[in-house]
């Protein structure tokens, strides 16, 4: 079945827009719009890249951008729809995931012979996973904070930093509990203008004890 339409010929937006925010910040927004189905189509009214209105993109902070190219259904009754998506962000810090991991650590003791031993125990480590949304061409790196650290079984925090002290006469001893963190894994997946990110990042360190 067909109408006569009496309206304006170009796109007019429809009042069904849908906005989903994501735990990164990332934010997607869906519209759609329907015109009559005639020889004027304009099929470059909408691109892939291009930004939406300041209106339309609420409540990204930095504007939304098509992705990817938009989508049109001819509907068969004399009018063609288009849907138009759009991906932004509400923020630029997202969220940190906390977690533990029970993973190998080292301790090493040298004597005053120079003689090394090395001792495997099993500690637990602080798991960070950091998800975000970053904007084409921003760096892209896991935060620094929090600071991620080490546990023994009990769950007591491992010292940090370097003790020094007497074994008895002439000798002593320096002792020192290393604290690092490196990256496990990092993800990116690409909206056009902006991507999700997921960086996990671990605790690392060790425990060296010298004697003199």
């Amino acid at each position: 079945m067909s109408y006569i339409y009496h309206g304006e010929p170009g796109w007019i937006k429809q009042p069904n827009r849908v906005v989903q925010t994501f735990r990164s910040g990332l934010c997607m927004i869906q519209q759609q719009y329907i015109r009559r189905a005639d020889e004027n189509i304009d099929y470059f009214s909408f691109r892939e890249g291009d930004a939406i209105s300041r209106e339309d993109a609420s409540p990204c902070i930095d504007g939304a951008y098509i992705f990817p190219t938009p989508s049109y259904q001819d509907m068969g009754n004399g009018f063609i729809t288009c849907t138009v998506t759009a991906y932004g962000r509400v923020n630029t810090t997202g969220v940190i995931d906390l977690n533990k991991l029970a993973a190998n650590y080292l301790s090493f003791e040298v004597d005053s012979s120079g003689e090394e031993k090395i001792e495997v125990s099993e500690k637990i480590y602080d798991l960070a996973v950091y998800r975000f949304t970053a904007r084409k061409g921003e760096f892209v790196t896991a935060p620094f904070l929090p600071t991620l650290y080490i546990y023994d079984l009990s769950g007591v925090r491992l010292p940090v930093g370097q003790i020094r002290g007497f074994t008895g006469g002439n000798s002593f001893f320096t002792e020192e509990f290393r604290l690092g963190r490196k990256i496990l894994s990092q993800e990116s997946t690409n909206y056009g203008e902006f991507s999700e990110v997921i960086i996990s990042a671990v605790a690392s360190g060790d425990f060296k004890r010298i004697t003199y």
